[in-house]
């Protein structure tokens, strides 16, 4: 169950050594990748090497990447095994690529955090019924926060780039209404019920639910510069991981696959302690178990940074509604509560096939209201089952667009984290 295997007449493999370590590249595609492949490879290579570079050593003599570049699939996806990694990716290897080493980054450092760093629950496994845990924030947030940092140790990211995608995290996190409603945790527990799962009867869920991947990665990044700050930079959350690795798998008996133990949310709070001599306790009730803002301003600041919210220049009013393309026009498939649309009175499934008299039936809906500022009453056509209706809706402001930047006026303490965070 955990080796995948590729027989193909259009696959192509290339290999590199990395610290004593054999890795092979499989490439798997229908079209031209020749350059593509050779960018691809020497990618790989810095990744494996910042991210063995931070890791205890694992317990192989060879890794294998097999990628999959299709144009016809309608979602690119990885999945990470014991020695090895199986990633899809939408394209061609031209216009896959930079999709690829940032997913590769992913699933190498899965190496470690879930393969053998294992959370409670996560094997042996019983392939008769689900396996629920509480730690998938961890598992798979903390791993998607330690690819953007190889991709920027590795020097395939800039600071720039690194802290523009962090801050497009937070926007994505911060224009989620089940932030208020759901933890890292309970995220993490129900993902069976949403995650890429089909819905047989329609609910709320985009209104109440929240992504572990998203708000793990920035507890990751707030525990990484809390412990930064904590410490006067001299531990971080490299050292927490290389901790756990050590204390529940080098450190443990062999079991079905693999040595070690699993662990609980409790012994990541206690292990977060012991490196950094600092108490996190309240840390993950407030932000992991709970549901409180996250601390991005004090944090960051302990880093010389800020985050700032602005308004795009020429970024349209808001309806408040998320919608999908259909041939009348646009389908709502969730209204943001409180919002415009939901003041107005429009209900999911309605259709709005045109703003103001201006089709939607092939404009993007953003095109069409630019044209308006916040506030301004819009009247929408709108089909509510089989009927058509006119209904006049009060435009929200545009949502907010986030930066990451660096305090003007920084002490040299926090200079120091911020160095020490973006420049090893």
């Amino acid at each position: 169950m955990d080796t995948p295997v590729e027989i193909s007449a259009d696959c192509s493999v290339d290999e590199f050594r990395e610290a004593g370590k054999t890795f092979r590249v499989a490439i798997h595609s229908f079209s031209e990748r020749d350059a593509e492949a050779a960018t691809l490879v020497d990618g790989l290579r810095k990744i494996v090497r910042s991210e063995m570079a931070m890791m205890p050593s694992p317990d192989f003599e060879h890794y294998t990447f097999i990628f999959h570049f299709a144009p016809d699939v309608s979602l690119g996806d990885g999945m990470e095994h014991f020695n090895s990694t199986d990633i899809v990716i939408r394209g061609s290897p031209a216009d896959g690529l930079v999709e690829a080493l940032e997913t590769a980054a992913h699933e190498f450092f899965h190496l470690w955090n879930v393969k053998r760093l294992r959370p409670q629950s996560l094997g042996p496994f019983d392939y008769t019924h689900e396996t629920y845990t509480r730690s998938l924030w961890f598992a798979e947030g903390v791993t998607s926060y330690y690819a953007y940092v190889h991709l920027l140790r590795a020097g395939l990211w800039s600071r720039q780039e690194f802290l523009k995608r962090l801050a497009e995290e937070i926007r994505q996190l911060e224009s989620e209404p089940g932030r208020k409603l759901m933890s890292a945790e309970s995220s993490s527990f129900n993902a069976w019920f949403y995650d890429r799962s089909p819905q047989m009867q329609e609910t709320n869920f985009a209104n109440a639910t929240i992504s572990y991947y998203n708000k793990g990665l920035l507890l990751g990044m707030l525990l990484d510069l809390e412990i930064r700050s904590r410490t006067g930079g001299r531990k971080s959350l490299d050292d927490v991981m290389r901790a756990m690795v050590q204390k529940f798998y080098e450190g443990g008996n062999s079991s079905y696959y693999a040595r070690g133990r699993t662990y609980e949310e409790k012994d990541i709070v206690e292990t977060g302690n012991e490196v950094s001599g600092a108490d996190f306790a309240s840390f993950f009730e407030k932000y992991v178990e709970g549901t409180d803002p996250l601390p991005y301003a004090t944090t960051l600041a302990a880093a010389g940074l800020e985050l700032r919210a602005t308004v795009p220049p020429g970024a349209a009013p808001s309806l408040g509604a998320l919608t999908q393309r259909e041939a009348r026009g646009l389908k709502i498939v969730a209204i943001r509560p409180g919002s415009g649309a939901d003041r107005g009175g429009l209900s999911r499934d309605d259709v709005l096939t045109a703003a103001d008299d201006l089709s939607l039936a092939t404009a993007a809906l953003d095109e069409r209201l630019k044209i308006y500022p916040a506030g301004a009453q819009v009247p929408f056509t709108v089909i509510r089952h089989g009927k058509e209706e006119r209904i006049t809706v009060a435009l929200d402001p545009p949502p907010n667009s986030y930066s990451i930047e660096e305090l003007p006026r920084a002490t040299p303490e926090q200079v120091n984290i911020r160095e020490l965070w973006l420049g090893k």
